[in-house]
């Protein structure tokens, strides 16, 4: 008797999970929508694109192009005051601006790829078009690409928060 008690209380119990998708639960973390990604490759030549269109409007004295993709840091505050990747902006200037970026591709990165795959999930959810750069910074600096500080100028440091990860001996690792 008890042993059926039990039972039912489980089944119910799982079927009141099953009626809430784990998106709902998790939130987007598990489930959700599928997210397309996007490779070192193909994102460092997205933004050659953009600084070549933008080079060429100077010189010619027109306005530079507007880039149909922002690429977004959605690290912490810690992370993005050391180093981002040129031409990114925070997540904090995206939202505080997101109405600027209408239209376009968000790129999401942060670290190793899962804060940034979260985030793409949640923009993906509200209907965004979105692409997760997984490997993220550290895939950058594993190509040895450049980084910037938010200020724009050229650096070689890179927050990491644990030397775990092993970088090139070109940059300099921040873990604090």
């Amino acid at each position: 008797m008890i042993r059926q008690s039990w039972l039912g209380i489980l089944a119910l119990a799982i079927c009141g999970l099953a009626s809430h998708p784990a998106p709902a639960q998790f939130g987007g973390l598990f489930g959700g929508p599928k997210i397309e990604t996007i490779s070192t490759d193909d994102l460092q030549s997205l933004l050659n694109k953009q600084r070549q269109a933008a080079a060429d409007a100077k010189a010619s004295g027109g306005e530079a192009p507007q880039a149909d993709f922002v690429v977004v840091d959605v690290r912490s505050d810690a992370e993005v005051n050391v180093s981002i990747i040129p031409g990114a902006i925070t997540k904090q200037q995206y939202e505080a601006n997101r109405q600027d970026y209408q239209g376009r591709t968000v790129i999401p990165y942060c670290t190793v790829g899962g804060r940034s795959g979260a985030y793409a999930k949640q923009l993906a959810a509200k209907g965004i078009k979105v692409k997760n750069y997984k490997g993220s910074i550290l895939k950058w600096i594993d190509a040895e690409l450049p980084l910037v500080t938010l200020d724009g100028e050229p650096t070689n440091r890179v927050h990491t928060y644990s030397d775990r990860y092993k970088i090139p001996s070109k940059y300099e690792q921040v873990t604090q």
